[in-house]
């Protein structure tokens, strides 16, 4: 009997090795990878929603579900004007998301803070998921009294156990739980161990990163809150901080293959898109604005959603073969058109600036069919994650 027990576990291997073998597939930018189904997970990060409203979006507030609103916490407690008029944005327009930005924020400070957001709205309305980023070391807002201080994700990397990780990790997410927080910003899967932008926010070696990030998303997304990998396609050998200009970038296949290799495993997390050009490719034009960059995310991660990193960086109104620069209209317009499904805006973005990006995106909406559609397949996405 013992024999034939081998013999069987001996067959039922062999067989899901010559599955694995089997099911490799190509993409444009990510490496060949292998997509076992048995490890494909949804993490339930699922916010929990609030009542859902009883009429149907108008324009308006669907194109304000694709806006990402930046919050400083430290300015809100200041009772600044600054804050106050970003408070005034989001009870008029509704956003989907909030951005939560500060130095050493408290736990006493970002549950004023999700308070206070609830309180600029009505029970119909649908409630802006929070987020926040969340490395560790140099990025990390919530690091005050109460929350745990991270160390960098390079050394958590090499130098942290997998028991070691996924002790911190849980921690830090329940803390971050505790104070509505929805969405994080992290972690980092850039490849680098010395690089100059980057510093230690990244790491080197693919496994170990692939681990941690396992480890991360695993604690963070049993909190109900969810991770979002950056910065697609991989920013590892950037040479110039993309807040002031540039760069562009001759990829390496494992700066793409992390990323296939994780969302091979998590199918419905969030993907931050990097405003690098890569070189030979794309026409010139950045990542995050390129159709051609991101549309294998629709054929082979459809549940992904697409986040741009910070749309006031240089690097992203920066225009090939001219100083010109994008305004922040057109910047939001090409975002949505190359995929993105949630525009964010840093803590420079003022209410001005987001009410100018609005109003194009709506224009464009009225205008355009094609856009049309892909505005409402991203708020269709949204409210998904809302539900």
């Amino acid at each position: 009997m013992k024999n034939w027990t081998t013999k069987i576990l001996i067959v039922f291997l062999f067989i899901l090795v010559v599955l694995s073998a089997y099911n490799y597939f190509k993409k444009p930018f990510f490496k060949n990878s292998e997509q076992i189904a048995s490890e494909n997970l949804e993490p339930t990060a699922t916010p929990t929603p609030t009542q859902i409203p009883k009429k149907e979006l108008n324009t308006q507030e669907k194109i304000a579900q694709l806006i990402a609103v930046p919050l400083d916490l430290n300015e809100l407690e200041k009772n600044s004007s600054s804050s106050a008029s970003i408070l005034n944005y989001i009870e008029k327009n509704h956003p989907g998301f909030v951005i939560y930005f500060g130095e050493e924020i408290a736990t006493s400070a970002a549950i004023l803070a999700t308070e206070t957001i609830y309180d600029h709205l009505n029970e119909t309305d649908y409630i802006p998921l929070i987020a926040v980023d969340h490395e560790g070391g140099l990025v990390q807002p919530l690091s005050g009294e109460g929350f745990t201080k991270l160390d960098s994700w390079q050394k958590i990397v090499t130098t942290y156990s997998s028991a070691q990780q996924k002790a911190v990790f849980n921690q830090s997410a329940r803390e971050l739980s505790a104070v509505g927080i929805n969405l994080v910003f992290a972690p980092v899967l850039d490849l680098a161990s010395s690089n100059a932008v980057l510093k230690t926010r990244s790491a080197s070696d693919p496994d170990q990163v692939y681990t941690a990030t396992s480890n991360f998303i695993y604690a963070f997304s049993q909190n109900g809150i969810l991770p979002v990998i950056k910065h697609f396609p991989g920013i590892g050998s950037i040479t110039k901080d993309p807040h002031q200009a540039v760069s562009t970038l001759n990829l390496n296949e494992q700066d793409t293959e992390i990323f296939s290799r994780v969302l091979d495993k998590f199918i419905n997390i969030g993907v931050m898109t990097a405003h690098v050009r890569l070189q030979n490719k794309l026409s010139g034009q950045i990542c995050s604005l390129s159709e051609e960059c991101l549309s294998q995310f629709a054929k082979f991660y459809p549940k992904v959603l697409l986040f741009t990193d910070d749309l006031t960086m240089k690097a992203a109104s920066s225009q090939i073969g001219t100083t010109e620069e994008k305004d922040i209209g057109q910047i939001a317009v090409e975002a949505i058109k190359a995929g993105n499904n949630v525009l964010v805006f840093g803590n420079e973005a003022d209410s001005a600036l987001l009410e100018t990006a609005t109003a194009a995106l709506q224009r464009e909406y009225e205008d355009s069919e094609s856009f049309r559609n892909k505005v409402d397949n991203s708020v269709q996405k949204i409210l998904n994650l809302k539900k």
